[in-house]
């Protein structure tokens, strides 16, 4: 299992680099395209007055985004769902504690008694149980007080 967690952790994080890498080619290629533009909330940006800052302030955005994707939202997912099903996990097994620990106090005179019934009537010779475990029944005594 640890195995396949770790083929899991690595595929992931395979997936998130690959998803960089594919952002900065996008850029890269937006930004050498003729007649390319955006335009957000207003602003228009065109690929041609992109200069040395600019290209380090969208490398550092990008690692930025890889961080996010790499530790914050699994973290927001352990947090928001792992915690809550962990508590919920708790509480159920707190109750089938609960419910095995006062049938076993209600249940413990009748424990008792059958406890004592056993002891009596268990054979407590050594040879019988030796016989029994090889199977020969018909070698096994009647057990006899010394008078």
């Amino acid at each position: 299992m640890k195995t396949f967690f770790k083929l899991l952790l690595a595929l992931g994080l395979v997936m998130v680099l690959t998803s960089v890498a594919l952002g900065v080619v996008a850029f890269g290629v937006l930004n050498d395209a003729d007649g390319v533009h955006l335009v957000i909330n207003g602003h228009e940006w065109t690929g041609e007055a992109l200069d040395m800052a600019d290209g380090f302030t969208v490398f550092l955005s990008l690692i930025l985004c890889g961080l996010v994707l790499c530790v914050t939202i699994p973290l927001v997912l352990l947090l928001g769902l792992g915690l809550p099903l962990l508590l919920l996990g708790g509480l159920a097994l707190l109750a089938v504690a609960a419910v095995l620990g006062a049938g076993a106090l209600l249940g413990s005179p009748l424990l008792l008694v059958v406890l004592v019934v056993w002891l009596l009537m268990r054979d407590r010779s050594p040879k019988a149980g030796r016989r029994a475990r090889r199977g020969d029944t018909a070698a096994v005594q009647e057990p006899t007080l010394p008078a």
